[in-house]
């Protein structure tokens, strides 16, 4: 039978029609789906549905994050910075940090209902003691209440903090891994930034005595060149030093350097610690005998730090200028009570005298 144009109308107005319909629905279903997002959790409410969660970091004002058991951590944005609440009220925190655990939430998806019941969680990883809890806030509404436990063979295991029922589900896009953080892992731990080569002085005065090193610039490339070398013809060396104002005989300048380094190493001194909440007497920070290090520039600008008791290798300090109690790994722990045999060499069998006596008297 031939086609006949008003049936071929028709044909065209029906398929308009089925388009419009599909289109109406895919319309419906987004808007129910951006319904559900960035909601408070109601989301896996209906039967059988996967929640639908998302997270946008620039919105997000305020973390907490308690990691198996580590301390609670309690982050804050405020005027568009990010400061600690908890534990150590008011401590920086690196930006970088932050901005990795905001992220790391950004892809969360569930994605299969694994088991249910509170009495499963266990199993999973996803009690407490055990599991990763992070709550990210926006304007007093947590956008997410997560519970991170262990990864598995339908992977990272996970459950919804105020899941009366107590789904467990498997997701992805979220690892528990970005999450297992102590406090001192997203606090600001960078000291101090300082140029090795901007560097001309160094004083260093503890119970032992009082150091100070001077750089020779037109000698600064003879990185070893000792005191004892400076007599040579047109040798001289890359620092020279006295001990309580008196020369020191046979100074390594190598060792001096390696001081140098300790405080400089990549251009910056960072913290592997912290000490709050630690008295005087625990880090010795005001006592007598500790160690005081001073880094003066070409430009006049100096930084000061003291080095007070030990923590196994590592040791408090505290930066002039800052309340903040560090604790300094063991490099540049290591230059505490300093004598004067730090700096010069052991003299060698047969040699005559003592290579620091001069220095001493």
């Amino acid at each position: 039978m031939a086609t006949t144009p008003s049936s071929k109308m028709n044909q065209i107005y029906i398929g308009i029609g089925a388009l419009a319909v599909v289109g109406a629905l895919y319309y419906m279903n987004t808007k129910k789906e951006a319904a559900n997002t960035n909601t408070t959790f109601t989301q896996g409410s209906k039967e059988g549905a996967a929640p639908q969660v998302k997270v946008v970091p620039e919105e997000i004002d305020k973390l907490t994050l308690r990691a198996k058991d580590k301390p609670e951590i309690v982050l804050e944005k405020k005027d568009g910075n990010w400061t600690m609440a908890a534990p150590t009220a008011g401590a920086k925190v690196q930006k970088s940090a932050v901005d990795d655990l905001l992220n790391g939430l950004k892809g969360l998806t569930f994605k299969e209902r694994i088991a249910t019941g509170a009495n499963q969680f266990a199993a999973y990883e996803l009690d407490e003691g055990k599991g990763i809890h992070v709550v990210a806030t926006k304007a007093g509404a947590p956008i997410v209440d997560l519970w991170l436990g262990a990864t598995k063979s339908r992977g990272q295991m996970a459950r919804l903090g105020n899941d009366a029922v107590g789904n467990v589900w498997s997701v992805t896009g979220v690892s528990s891994w970005t999450f297992d953080k102590a406090p001192k892992d997203v606090r600001e731990k960078k000291i101090w930034d300082l140029s090795r080569d901007n560097i001309t002085t160094i004083e260093l005065k503890d119970a032992k005595g009082g150091f100070v090193f001077t750089k020779n610039e037109s000698a600064a490339g003879d990185a070893g060149a000792t005191d004892a070398s400076a007599g040579d013809a047109g040798v001289k060396a890359a620092w020279s030093g006295t001990l309580d104002g008196k020369p020191i005989a046979g100074l390594d300048a190598a060792k001096v350097d390696d001081l140098l380094s300790a405080f400089t190493l990549g251009g910056v001194l960072n913290a592997d610690d912290f000490g709050d909440g630690k008295s005087d007497a625990e880090t010795g920070l005001k006592s007598p005998e500790a160690t005081v290090l001073s880094f003066k520039g070409k430009d006049g600008v100096a930084q000061k730090i003291t080095l007070g008791k030990s923590d196994g290798t590592k040791r408090y300090a505290l930066r002039e200028g800052d309340s903040t109690v560090y604790l300094l790994a063991e490099s540049p722990s290591g230059w505490a009570e300093a004598g004067v045999d730090k700096f010069v060499p052991a003299p060698t069998a047969g040699d005559a005298g003592d290579a620091g006596t001069d220095a001493k008297k």
